[in-house]
């Protein structure tokens, strides 16, 4: 254990009270504070709950262990205003300044405001999501109005997934936040578009995953080129162009200079990832694109759930496909809206390619379990933003307007 694990823990919970407060206010309506409240409770068990499968059952094998112990050797420098991990490679977790070595920053700067505390430092980095999620729930309000806004901020802030593997130090943690300010970009103000908020989420996203920041720019392009069939302007076509630049740029960062290596690089990443009790094969050649997104999205099967956290992620994503089931006519209407909705489309786009593409690149149930979760707040958008309580409610304020123009007219046509 750390040298200052339940004083670290309790400051922790301070700041990380106040910043959900203090972002609560500024992207949750007052109504909605309570659920925020129970957030910042399920959160802080969250981590409990994670440090005792992390030492009690990985014996203290689990990645954001890691992450910690490197936030520390960082910490160390800082502390004595020594900034040189931040330039001399010889100081690096792995060979880039990226990926994997960059968690180790914002972990050491955690540590150097809580103490060296592993449940105090995941506590108050797991912020970042809770915070990322806020900002998932104004995109939602913003494109779709209040009718489902509730539902969609309760199961964001409560689903066990979103709160469980994101209360600790990691990719995963850091990732929420990033792909959430670049989805404020594409739905910003007035329903236009902020090119800097996009710019800043993928950077952000860049630090710790290149590979999913060329997935997330990859998505921008196709839903401005599927939404280019209803508007084909200049904007539209600048944006595509830009966003394709920068999803080459970023898959060149992890060494894939030609589409035709996307292959190599999943082949490389499925060899680190292989390891532990819950390995699955990956078939070769064309009918491995087939089987990458049933392993993303539907892994594990019943037969395969062997142990209790196995039997967890099975009713994870499987109570996301209930979810979808039942409100099958909201998620047609929501496939049907792609050619007008570019949310939508970027909804659908990136669930493709991530799982297409970490599907190819993971082989291991547990890491699948961990990762698909960036893919939940764009799935439950789909069951939410069409449904039939909205659609219905459209229908009666589009009524109204019309009955008002009719009581218009006929006035016009009495004078």
């Amino acid at each position: 254990m750390a040298s200052f694990e339940i004083p670290g823990l309790l400051i922790a919970v301070v700041l990380f009270s106040l910043l959900a407060f203090f972002y609560s206010q500024k992207h949750v309506p007052s109504k909605f504070h309570d659920i925020v409240t129970w957030a910042v409770v399920i959160r802080f068990f969250g981590v409990l709950a994670y440090a005792f499968v992390a030492f009690g059952i990985y014996r203290g094998g689990a990645d954001p262990v890691i992450y910690f112990r490197w936030g520390q050797k960082f910490a160390s420098y800082f502390r004595d205003f020594d900034m040189s991990p931040l330039f001399d490679p010889t100081t690096w977790r792995g060979p880039a300044f990226t990926g994997t070595n960059f968690v180790g920053y914002p972990a050491a700067l955690m540590i150097l405001l809580v103490g060296e505390s592993f449940r105090g430092t995941w506590l108050l980095y797991s912020s970042l999501c809770l915070i990322g999620l806020f900002y998932f729930a104004k995109v939602f309000y913003r494109a779709y109005g209040g009718i489902e806004y509730k539902k969609y901020l309760y199961i964001l802030l409560i689903y066990p997934s979103l709160w469980f593997w994101t209360a600790n130090v990691s990719k995963d943690t850091w990732m929420f936040l990033g792909v959430a300010v670049f989805i404020t970009g594409i739905v910003s103000n007035n329903g236009k578009q902020s090119i800097w908020a996009m710019t800043f989420g993928l950077f952000w996203c860049y630090l710790v995953r290149p590979q999913v920041a060329a997935m997330l720019a990859f998505a921008l392009a196709g839903a401005y080129f599927l939404g280019s069939f209803k508007k084909f302007n200049l904007q539209n076509i600048f944006i595509l162009v830009v966003a394709s630049i920068g999803a080459l740029y970023f898959l060149s960062v992890v060494g894939v200079t030609d589409i035709t290596e996307v292959t190599n690089f999943a082949e490389d990443q499925r060899r680190k990832s292989s390891y532990g009790g819950s390995e699955i094969t990956v078939s070769e050649g064309p009918l491995g694109f087939v089987q990458a997104p049933i392993n993303i999205l539907l892994r594990p099967f019943p037969w395969e759930v062997t142990s209790l956290l196995q039997v967890i992620s099975f009713l994870d994503i499987y109570i996301i496909w209930f979810l979808v089931i039942k409100n099958w006519k909201a998620v047609k209407r929501a496939a049907f809206s792609i050619r007008r909705d570019r949310l939508m489309a970027f909804s659908f786009v990136f669930i493709g390619l991530f799982a297409v593409g970490a599907g190819l690149a993971l082989v291991n149930i547990g890491l699948i379990a961990r990762q698909r979760i960036i893919l939940y707040p764009f799935m439950f958008m789909i069951i939410y933003a069409y449904s039939d309580r909205r659609v219905a409610f459209l229908k009666q304020k589009r009524q109204v307007k019309h009955n008002q123009r009719l009581k218009e007219i006929a006035k016009l046509q009495k004078a």
